[in-house]
C-alpha cells in the first residue's frame, strides 16, 4: 500500500500536485464510498497516527445537500427502491484548501417499528459506491427501511498541519411504512449481484455469487439449483458462491434455477473466453530505448535501491549509501524531481541513478482521480483494504471500464520521465472474499496482462509485486519484482515453496513448471538482463524481526544473517530494512 507522511499534506499544497483539471473532476455528480460516521471527521493515512476531529480545521464548510431525501419504489420483498431527491454541491473552501475527491455514500438498513433495532439490509452490495439502487431482501419483510447518505469531501489543507481531512455530512431517511412479503403463489426469484465477468475476458475461471431468493414463506421452501455450460445441475452452496472451474477458450453460460410451489424461475449469464494477449515488448525512443534493471550490477552484486513512496519530496542516499534505483510515489513525484534522480544524482554503480514510478492498483480516496464516475466506476469499488480505511479494492473483472484509468496513471508515469512502473495491490484474488467480488487468479491475470503491456507500450519497464503463486506467471509480462517481509515469513525462494498447493497451483522447484519464489525472476535469464531480472526486498522495523546492524540478537534475527540469506546467494535480491512509512528514515541496505 502507498504511504504518506503527515509533511505531505503542505508539500502537496505548495508543489501544485493537485491540477485544476484533477478538482475539476470532483463533481458533485458522483456516486458513493465509505461508511456514515461522525462529522467532521478526519482520516488518518498508513503512515499516521489517528488525528482527532478536533484536527479538522472549523474553517472547512462541509457538502451541502440540495432537495429532499426520498426513498422511491414499491417496499416490497425483492423490489427495487432508490434513494432519490438528494444532490450535492461543494461550497466555496477557504484559501489553502485544495479539494481532491468527493464522494457519496449509500448505506442501506433495516429497522424495527419505530425506527430502532436497524441493522444492515438484507441485500447489501459489496460495492457501497454503487447502492443508491436496493434490492429489498427476503429478510427485510415486515421492517422499515432506513438510507443514510454520507457525501465526503477528502481535502488538502496548511492549516491541518498533518493528514488528508475528510469533511461529512449525512442526511437520512425512514421509510413510511414497513416492508411487505413476496406475493403468494408467485414463483420465487434470485439474481446475481456484485458482478459478473466482462462479455468478453481472457480469464479462464469465474466466481459467482447469487443473492437470497425472494419467496413467500406459504408457498413452501425454496430450492436452488446451479449448472455451467450444459453440464449436470448441482445444488447451490448455503453461501449463494459457485465457481465454474476451469474453462476453455469460448463461449460459456451460467444458469441457476429457483424453485418452491409456486413455480420455477431461471437467471442465466452469457459470456465468451478469449486467448490471453502477448507479453508486448517494451519499446522506447529515448536514447538507449528502453531500460532494464538488471540483477545484477557492475560489481556482480544485487543492484542496489530505496524506497521512497512515503515522501514527497525524494531524499538522495549519497557515498557508501547510493543507490542505482528510486522507487518513488507517481503521484507526488514531479517531473522535475525525475530528472533530476536520472540526470544529476549519484549512483552506487550506474551514471546515475534510475527511478520507478509507484502506482496502486487499488483505489485511494486522496488521489487526484478518485472521485468515483470518472476513472473509478462506482460500481468497481468494492471492500475497504484491512488497516487502510481510505483505500478500497477493485473488481479487476471490469477491466474496460477501469482501462481509461489505467492508461492515464501510465501516461503520467511516462510523461514524468519514469524508467519503469511498480503496479501494488495485484493480489486481490487470495483470498477470493478480499474484494466482495470473489474474484480468481485468472481474473487478475486478464486484468494484470493489459496492465503490464501498457506500461511496455509506454516506454517503461515493469515491476511485480508479491503475489508469489503468479509470479511465474507474471515474469512472462514484467522485468523484476518487488517484495516485502519474505525473510519474516519464510518465502523468498521456490524452494521453500515447493509442493505447496493453493488456488490450483502446485508451486515447484525454481526450474519446474510453476515456481512460487522470487528467485524465478533472479534466475530469468534474457537477452535484454542476461544476468536475471532485477527483484528488491524490504524487511520492515515493525516486524521487531531482523536486527539493526550491530546488535545483537538470536543468529536468525541479526542483519548479517538476513543479508547472507536473502542478499549473498547467486540468485538473492536486493535486500534491505527499513520502517514502513517508507519515508526515508531507516535505511539499512545489504551490505552492512
Amino acid at each position: 500500500m502507498s504511504t504518506i507522511t503527515r509533511a505531505t499534506l503542505a508539500a502537496m499544497v505548495a508543489l501544485g500536485v493537485l491540477s485544476p483539471a484533477a478538482v475539476a473532476a470532483a463533481a458533485p455528480a458522483a456516486s458513493a464510498v465509505p461508511s456514515a460516521s461522525a462529522v467532521p471527521s478526519a482520516r488518518a493515512l498508513p503512515s499516521a497516527s489517528a488525528v482527532p476531529p478536533s484536527a479538522v480545521p472549523a474553517s472547512i464548510p462541509a457538502p451541502v445537500p440540495r432537495g429532499t431525501l426520498l426513498i422511491s419504489g414499491t417496499l416490497r420483498d425483492g423490489a427495487t427502491v432508490t434513494a432519490t431527491g438528494l444532490s450535492w454541491r461543494v461550497p466555496r473552501l477557504p484559501a489553502g484548501v485544495t479539494l481532491v475527491s468527493l464522494e457519496v455514500a449509500y448505506r442501506w438498513q433495516s429497522c424495527a417499528t419505530g425506527g430502532k433495532d436497524c441493522r444492515s439490509a438484507a441485500g447489501s452490495t459489496a460495492a457501497p459506491f454503487a447502492a443508491r439502487d436496493y434490492v429489498i431482501g427476503h429478510a427485510d419483510t415486515g421492517r422499515i427501511l432506513r438510507v443514510t447518505v454520507t457525501a465526503s469531501e477528502v481535502v488538502v489543507s496548511r492549516e491541518s498541519l498533518g493528514d488528508f481531512p475528510v469533511i461529512q455530512k449525512s442526511v437520512t431517511r425512514l421509510a413510511p411504512t414497513a416492508v411487505r412479503g413476496y406475493p403468494v403463489h408467485t414463483a420465487p426469484r434470485t439474481a446475481f449481484v456484485n458482478g459478473t465477468p466482462e462479455r468478453q475476458t481472457a480469464s479462464t475461471q469465474e466466481y459467482f455469487q447469487v443473492a437470497a431468493p425472494h419467496a413467500n414463506a406459504a408457498d413452501g421452501a425454496v430450492a436452488q439449483w446451479y449448472r455451467i455450460d450444459r453440464g449436470g445441475w448441482k445444488a447451490l452452496p448455503a453461501s449463494r458462491v459457485f465457481s465454474t472451474g476451469k474453462l476453455a477458450v469460448g463461449s460459456h453460460r451460467v444458469t441457476v434455477r429457483t424453485v418452491n410451489h409456486a413455480g420455477a424461475t431461471t437467471i442465466s449469464f452469457g459470456w465468451t473466453v478469449i486467448p490471453m494477449p502477448a507479453p508486448v515488448t517494451c519499446r522506447s525512443t529515448a536514447p538507449g530505448g528502453c531500460w532494464y534493471p538488471p540483477h545484477l550490477d557492475s560489481g556482480h552484486h544485487p543492484m542496489r535501491w530505496d524506497w521512497q513512496i512515503g515522501r514527497v519530496t525524494p531524499l538522495q542516499r549519497t557515498g557508501r549509501s547510493a543507490v542505482d534505483m528510486y522507487d518513488v510515489d507517481g503521484f507526488l513525484t514531479t517531473r522535475a524531481q525525475v530528472t533530476a534522480i536520472t540526470t544529476t544524482w549519484q549512483a552506487a554503480t550506474l551514471p546515475h541513478p534510475r527511478a520507478v514510478c509507484y502506482l496502486d492498483l487499488a483505489w485511494e480516496d486522496y488521489r487526484p482521480d478518485a472521485t468515483p464516475g470518472r476513472y473509478f466506476p462506482a460500481a468497481a469499488l468494492g471492500h475497504v483494504y484491512f488497516g487502510f480505511p481510505q483505500e478500497r479494492w477493485v473488481d479487476f473483472r471490469q477491466l474496460h471500464a477501469l482501462a481509461p484509468m489505467l492508461r492515464e496513471r501510465i501516461a503520467m508515469c511516462a510523461r514524468k520521465g519514469f524508467d519503469a512502473v511498480e503496479l501494488d495491490d495485484i493480489d486481490s484474488f487470495d483470498p477470493p472474499s478480499t474484494t466482495g467480488f470473489y474474484l480468481t487468479p485468472a481474473d487478475v491475470e486478464n486484468f494484470l496482462a493489459y496492465a503490464f503491456n501498457q506500461v511496455h507500450r509506454y516506454g517503461m519497464t515493469a515491476l511485480w509485486k508479491n503475489s508469489p503463486y503468479l509470479s511465474s506467471w507474471g515474469r512472462q509480462y514484467t522485468d523484476g519484482a518487488v517484495v516485502e517481509e519474505c525473510y519474516v515469513s519464510h518465502a523468498c525462494f521456490a524452494a521453500q515453496f515447493q509442493g505447496s498447493r493453493q488456488y490450483g497451483f502446485t508451486c515447484t522447484a525454481v526450474h519446474g513448471v510453476t515456481p512460487c519464489g522470487w528467485d524465478d525472476f533472479t534466475t530469468d535469464v534474457t537477452a535484454r538482463q542476461p544476468t536475471g531480472k532485477w527483484v528488491g526486498e524490504t524487511e520492515y522495523a515493525e516486524d521487531d524481526y531482523v536486527c539493526d546492524p550491530g546488535r545483537k540478537c538470536p543468529t536468525a534475527r541479526e542483519f548479517t544473517t538476513f543479508c547472507r540469506s536473502v542478499y549473498a546467494p547467486h540468485y538473492g535480491f536486493s535486500a534491505m530494512k527499513l520502517d514502513a512509512d517508507l519515508d526515508g528514515a531507516t535505511f539499512y541496505p545489504c551490505p552492512r
